[in-house]
């Protein structure tokens, strides 16, 4: 276990205070306030436990500041770097956010823990569905976008082992181990700030397991823009992760301001990790003249309720309106990202097809059973994946993405196709706007198919911007010292 430090509950803090930024066995990046009389505080660095030095930042730190960042150098120990690094006002004996944990190695693979992964990870950094029955894979929904993302966030992240941090029933070997064999965790990205979000005992797991922790691509869930106050459960958790880094790093500006309202400020907008899963800050993104394109992507989103939209009802006749518009104008192939009676359809199993129809015609999703321009789709132009992979390779064959799934268009812009998305609700929204993805109301899809809604002055701007988005992403991780190959 990581050696005891006497410290205050650190969690929750909000106030502009001392906070230990970054910390590697070379170094710790500690963010320092002016105090009110305009002065520096002294701080004690306190190693393992032990003080090890008194910093007195008022000579090193530039006179017109008011918060400044120093970088203070540690030792070669005899026994290998600091196992925990502490900074403490030298005055008061208050400690910075951040203090206590364990600085990362390095030169050295690391172990990292995740919080809620999404899949099965094979050959290091490949995701692919969890291995079930063939009636399980049918009756089960999952949403690949949340595997996607967590294959995107392994492709930039450094490591050399990944293990799923139980927080459901973690047992104190478990959390022992966690906090003597790893070296950092992260929390994959979803749509995890919302007021039902359940952390069951992640927070006090993480109070014994004395790492870092990073988030990167969180994001709030709300069909419109709306104030969410979060529970404590969830305030909890957030604060204490926002004390375990430099920043938060959230998909838009609505998760940013929805993590704010809630008292966590150290929150930086970057997007989401699938857009940049190529690694390729020089991508090109193909702008090909409508008159060559053929094959289309259209992402489809069918399931939704008030989370995800305010009118269910308008939201799928928009959608199927959009489809059919599409396929009219195209070689279309429609990609399901989980839902079970498209995965019916995709492994072809006739009960589950047979009730798939009658959930369509009950829903008003087709016609009738024998709804031929649906049928013909369905039977003839749908692809679905349990791999990420896949995905990847079905993307780089098309010429257009367009669609209702944030993880339809972004991966696939990933790989240089130029991509359009439909804006339903805030995720979408605000990933579009962080990232310059061209984004279209349900109606103009609906309307006017891709033809209406294929502007190359906006994917010219889509794609002279990705490289600033990109050298955001990175700054981010620099910043928080996380581990990464970008």
């Amino acid at each position: 276990m990581n050696a005891p430090v006497q410290q205050p509950d650190l969690a929750g803090s909000t106030a502009l205070a001392t906070k230990i930024l970054r910390a590697t066995v070379d170094e710790v990046v500690v963010s320092v306030p002016r105090m009110p009389d305009g002065s520096w505080p002294a701080l004690t660095l306190r190693l393992d436990g032990q003080d090890y030095a008194t910093i007195n930042p008022g000579s090193v730190l530039a006179r017109d500041a008011t918060v400044a960042e120093l970088t203070i150098p540690l030792p070669k120990l005899a026994q290998g770097g600091p196992r925990q690094v502490s900074v403490r006002d030298a005055a008061t004996g208050t400690f910075a956010a951040g203090s206590g944990l364990r600085p990362i190695a390095t030169g050295t693979s690391l172990r990292a823990l995740v919080i809620y992964p999404a899949g099965e990870v094979y050959e290091h950094n490949k995701v692919r569905w969890y291995r079930a029955p063939l009636e399980k894979l049918l009756s089960d929904y999952f949403n690949i976008g949340d595997m996607i993302v967590f294959d995107s966030t392994l492709k930039l992240l450094r490591y050399g082992e990944l293990e799923p941090m139980k927080i459901m029933n973690p047992s104190e070997a478990d959390i022992e181990r966690y906090a003597s064999e790893f070296d950092y965790v992260f929390v994959r990205g979803s749509n995890f700030i919302h007021e039902k979000m359940e952390w069951y005992r992640a927070v006090e797991v993480l109070e014994k397991v004395k790492l870092p922790v990073y988030a990167i691509g969180v994001g709030a869930q709300a069909s419109q823009a709306r104030s969410i106050a979060l529970p404590e459960s969830s305030k909890r958790f957030w604060s204490l992760v926002a004390d375990r880094c430099a920043s938060i790093g959230v998909r838009g500006a609505f998760s940013a301001q929805t993590l704010r309202e809630n008292g966590i400020r150290n929150v930086d907008v970057v997007g989401c990790p699938s857009i940049f899963r190529t690694r390729n800050r020089d991508l090109a993104i193909r702008i090909p003249d409508q008159r060559e394109i053929r094959r289309v992507a259209f992402s489809l989103r069918r399931e939704a309720d008030h989370s995800y939209t305010a009118d269910p009802a308008a939201y799928l006749a928009n959608q199927r309106a959009a489809l059919l518009k599409v396929d009219r104008q195209s070689e279309m192939v429609m990609s399901s990202h989980g839902e079970q009676e498209e995965k019916a359809f995709f492994l072809h199993d006739e009960a589950g097809m047979e009730r798939a129809v009658a959930e369509f015609v009950r829903s008003g999703w087709w016609d009738g059973p024998e709804d031929a321009a649906m049928r013909r789709i369905y039977e003839r132009q749908l692809f679905s994946f349990f791999d990420v992979a896949r995905y990847d390779d079905f993307a780089k064959g098309q010429d257009l993405a367009v669609g209702y799934r944030v993880h339809g268009v972004l991966p696939a812009v990933a790989h240089g196709v130029p991509g359009v998305l439909v804006a339903y609700d805030t995720r979408s929204q605000e990933l579009a706007e962080t990232l310059n993805i061209p984004v279209v109301p349900e109606a103009a899809l609906a309307e006017g198919g891709w033809r209406a809604v294929y502007k190359e002055a906006a994917l010219k701007a889509l794609a002279a911007s990705y490289a600033a988005s990109y050298d955001r992403m990175r700054d981010f991780l620099d910043r928080n010292g996380t581990p990464h190959r970008m």
